[in-house]
């Protein structure tokens, strides 16, 4: 009797029903939680890509202007321009006379303190052999699985 009790409680048509029902809700509820994990990941992808994008046209305005300065100064520091300049201001050439040294004691003169710049074309040497660089994708998936699952490994 009590056999047959549970034989006929597992195998009825409503037992069955809500199995299925449960079955397609389960399944329903893990799509939806993958969706939005795609969605959540997504956005992040595309938020971070538009920080680039920002950063890459910080750059290239910051290169703009250092480029625009650096024509003003060539262009404000030729000597017809600066003598222009000092003209309209107001200084003249000095006159014999007019000009007068101050001996400092303990200053003496350096000859030849030009500065010289050095030209070197070596291509700047970058370091890759770090381990990041050569793993593969499932390499550190795993590893990060592994890294993951280490606290359980006793259980």
């Amino acid at each position: 009797m009590k056999e047959s009790f549970i034989q006929g409680y597992s195998n009825s048509p409503r037992r069955q029903k809500l199995q299925i029902l449960g079955g397609i809700l389960i399944a329903a509820v893990l799509g939806s939680m993958m969706l939005i994990l795609y969605l959540v990941v997504s956005a992040r992808v595309v938020s971070m890509g538009r920080q680039l994008q920002q950063a890459k046209d910080d750059i290239d305005q910051l290169v703009y202007l250092s480029v625009n300065y650096s024509y003003q100064i060539e262009r404000l520091s030729r000597f017809d321009v600066m003598e222009k300049r000092a003209t309209e201001m107001g200084f003249r050439p000095p006159y014999p006379g007019e000009v007068f040294y101050v001996p400092v004691p303990g200053y003496t003169t350096q000859e030849g303190s030009a500065v010289e710049m050095a030209n070197d074309s070596r291509p700047a040497v970058i370091n890759v052999n770090l381990k990041e660089y050569h793993q593969t994708l499932l390499e550190w998936v795993g590893e990060q699985l592994s890294a993951l699952l280490r606290p359980f490994e006793g259980l």
